[in-house]
């Protein structure tokens, strides 16, 4: 960082301190998050299985995944993930689900690049993509978290993103609502592209807010490696297990999971 640079950097911070967009503490400047909200916010890796993302101590686990990695046909690669859809994390991604300020979808993706640089490093990426929203259920929200997600991960690891390449074709139920079958169901013949040569041979990150199944991520992966995709790694704030993988209801919010 050249001297004016650092001059104005300083200025601004001078005149509007960083502050924590979750706890609005003093930060560092180095972490869009305070030190205690970014604890709160990221799960140690060694708690995840190793390819689904999955709670480790639930099921048996070896180098190729858990016990439910080896009896459901995943066509993607690995998961990686900044944490548990609990506490704050959770309230994080229901918050940016409709912030249409971006800030909060933006700093969680920038700390996610941070939290998980080995990981990212070792993908050896071509293209990011973001999951797509029906352009309905986009008018009514206002935003489309993925998009936000997807590029603040793109400028991070210096890789283009386009979220115009996948596309919903229809306008598919609320996967909280469907039983796993259902929502496997629900999504096939969902999604579309419309360059799949820009896709062949490509290494891609498809990128989520929250994964529980893994059907939405299972169905565009597979959508993906028929158009010649060489692989296909997925990114999401959060991973979904438990009493949250059936539904997730607050104060007048319910929250499609995925």
């Amino acid at each position: 960082m050249n001297l004016p640079r650092r001059f104005f950097r300083g200025l601004l911070d001078l005149c509007c301190p960083p502050v924590c967009p979750l706890c609005q503490t003093l930060r560092e400047d180095r972490l869009p998050f305070c030190f205690d909200c970014t604890e709160k916010l990221v799960t140690p890796p060694d708690r995840f299985c190793v390819r689904c993302g999955g709670r480790r101590f639930q099921r048996l686990e070896n180098k190729e995944g858990c016990g439910r990695c080896r009896t459901t046909r995943f066509r993607f690669h690995r998961v990686v993930t900044l944490g548990e859809y609990e506490k704050e994390l959770r309230l994080l991604v229901l918050h940016a689900k409709t912030d249409r300020s971006g800030i909060l979808a933006t700093a969680a993706a920038s700390l996610l690049a941070e939290v998980r640089a080995d990981d990212f490093r070792e993908m050896a990426l071509d293209l990011v993509l973001p999951v797509p929203m029906h352009r309905f259920r986009r008018w009514q929200r206002g935003v489309n978290a993925p998009d936000l997600i997807a590029a603040e991960l793109a400028r991070y690891l210096e890789r283009p993103v386009n979220s115009g390449i996948l596309h919903r074709t229809r306008q598919t139920e609320l996967q909280y609502m469907l039983s796993a079958n259902g929502r496997k169901e629900n999504l096939t013949g969902a999604f579309a592209l419309k360059r799949p040569d820009w896709i062949a041979g490509k290494r891609i990150l498809l990128v989520d807010d929250i994964l529980t199944t893994g059907a939405t991520a299972n169905e565009i992966a597979a959508l993906l490696k028929r158009q010649g995709a060489k692989d296909v790694w997925v990114a999401v704030l959060a991973r979904a297990e438990g009493m949250y993988a059936q539904a997730v209801v607050g104060k007048r919010e319910v929250v499609e999971i995925r």
